[in-house]
């Protein structure tokens, strides 16, 4: 007869390599998951709606959750699941527990949030849940426990979970919450030390819901299935058919404790990009940004444009009569993150795409077109004067824009210190000058910088005072026996 340790079943995940990977999960992992465990309500009155394909590891919290408790179990139509299908499932149906992504969780309370008022209890996970959106649904739905979960596949389907029951529950972010019964989970730098609460770092999860491995792949298996360096007792199949030592899963995701015990989410490892010499993870930007009372939805992440690495933010408004505008998004963040981690780009979308799995489609997002990355920006004003266009020309070059107009803001087109020394020295080069690199701080836009570089040729004698002409020439030379430009009128 198989026992606790044997293989029940193989899960094929990409993760977030995008390259399929076959997990082994034990009897063991599954019995686990759904049995002692205090985190949902398991029991024969409760009617639980499996909705999840039998492909995607929550399945195996609907499916098993309800037979091994003798719960009433109501199988979903075949056609692809709807707010409004899914609504008219749980109304005729009585469901009384059911689970959903993050993602169609946000779209089921942006299109009726009483729609979920007949359930006790929603889990809903994959991505980070707006706090937004949890609030509109525990408001809608008196009575409803919202439960947030997240674990990769390899520790079979959930590892924390953190439960919320009134509105006051929802807190500027919605966290990871605390291990579940007979889960173990660390908060480790790269060398595998335990951080203390605060500190950014990997986390590691163990315990009885610890996959065997990946099916064929010893060398990925011994990659991200480590020896437990903590000391804890057996937590998975030794690969040997006994108990062998304890083994922990490197999830690649980064956390951090808080001073409760709850663990918040930070993003994805794999997903820190480096800009401008910091190293930057988009997650913790996309929670912030989540935080702005006009904004319902936001991803963010660094795409190459015009030559240059640049982060953009997509976001979905709360009202799309009144969706903020860039410069007030911007403003939010700069009040909260350091500059770097500001984005250069703000799209707004009606909906956030998402892929076969209900997560968030990001190659679908780094597909947007280049002139909607522009679409909040002033509109385009042309140079006016010679000075204007030189400065505008150099501009260009240096942030390899196609144009700038003399509005734009230098630093919300992409730039940063290091090309704002560029423009500086072609600049003082081409003028004579010895501008410092504040004075593109202190006047970022063509117009403004153009009328700074005015006044220093005026103080140098290289222009003629102004009078009603519409502003300051760049000389023929430089302002050693320069000729005074021509004025355009």
């Amino acid at each position: 007869a198989p026992g606790g340790d044997d293989l029940a079943y193989v899960m094929y995940t990409s993760g977030s390599t995008g390259w399929p990977k076959g997990v082994a999960v034990t009897h063991r992992n599954v019995v686990r998951l759904v049995l002692g465990n205090g985190y949902a309500r398991f029991a024969a009155d409760e009617t639980c709606l499996l909705v999840a394909p039998i492909s995607f590891d929550a399945s195996t919290f609907e499916l098993w959750g309800a037979l091994l408790h003798g719960s009433r179990l109501v199988l979903f139509p075949p056609e692809g699941p709807s707010p409004a299908a899914v609504a008219e499932v749980i109304a005729r149906h009585g469901v009384t527990t059911a689970w959903m992504t993050t993602a169609f969780f946000h779209e089921m309370v942006e299109t009726d949030p009483r729609a979920l008022a007949p359930l006790r209890q929603l889990l809903t996970g994959g991505e980070v849940i707006s706090p937004m959106h949890a609030r509109d649904a525990l408001a809608a739905a008196p009575g409803l426990t919202l439960i947030a979960c997240y674990g990769p596949t390899e520790g079979t389907t959930f590892t924390t979970c953190h439960p919320m029951r009134r509105p006051e529950d929802v807190g500027a972010t919605v966290a990871l919450g605390r291990p579940i019964a007979n889960a173990r989970v660390y908060v480790a730098d790269p060398m595998l030390q335990p951080l203390p609460p605060g500190v950014p770092g990997e986390l590691l999860i163990g315990g009885d819901g610890l996959a065997i491995g990946y099916l064929g792949r010893p060398d990925l298996t011994a990659e991200r299935f480590v020896p437990d360096p903590f000391g804890a007792a057996h937590d998975g199949w030794s690969g040997q058919g006994g108990q062998g030592g304890g083994r922990l899963y490197r999830t690649g995701d980064r956390v951090r404790w808080t001073a409760g015990g709850s663990l918040d989410f930070l993003g994805r490892l794999d997903r820190q990009v480096k800009l401008r010499g910091f190293r930057i993870e988009p997650g913790e930007i996309e929670a912030v940004l989540a935080e702005h009372p006009a904004v319902r939805q936001a991803a963010v992440d660094a795409r190459e444009i015009a030559g240059g690495k640049r982060l953009v933010a997509w976001f979905v408004p709360a009202d799309a009569a009144a969706a903020p505008a860039e410069p007030e998004l911007k403003a939010w963040l700069s009040d909260r993150l350091p500059g770097y981690m500001v984005p250069a780009h703000f799209v707004r979308l009606d909906a956030l795409p998402l892929g076969a799995s209900g997560k968030v489609d990001r190659r679908a997002l780094a597909a947007t077109p280049a002139e909607d990355l522009f679409a909040g920006r002033p509109a385009f004003v042309a140079p006016r004067t010679p000075l204007e266009e030189m400065v505008a020309a150099i501009w260009a070059e240096v942030l390899g824009a196609e144009r700038v107009g003399i509005d734009d803001n230098f630093w919300d087109l992409g730039g940063h210190s290091l090309l704002a020394t560029k423009v500086l020295a072609r600049v003082n080069e081409r003028l004579d000058l010895e501008l410092p690199l504040q004075a593109l701080f202190k006047a970022p836009t063509i117009v403004s910088f153009t009328a700074a570089l005015g006044e220093s040729l005026l103080d140098l004698g290289a222009l003629p005072p102004a009078d009603d002409g519409p502003g300051p020439q760049p000389p023929a030379a430089g302002r050693q026996g320069a000729a005074q430009p021509e004025r355009v009128q």
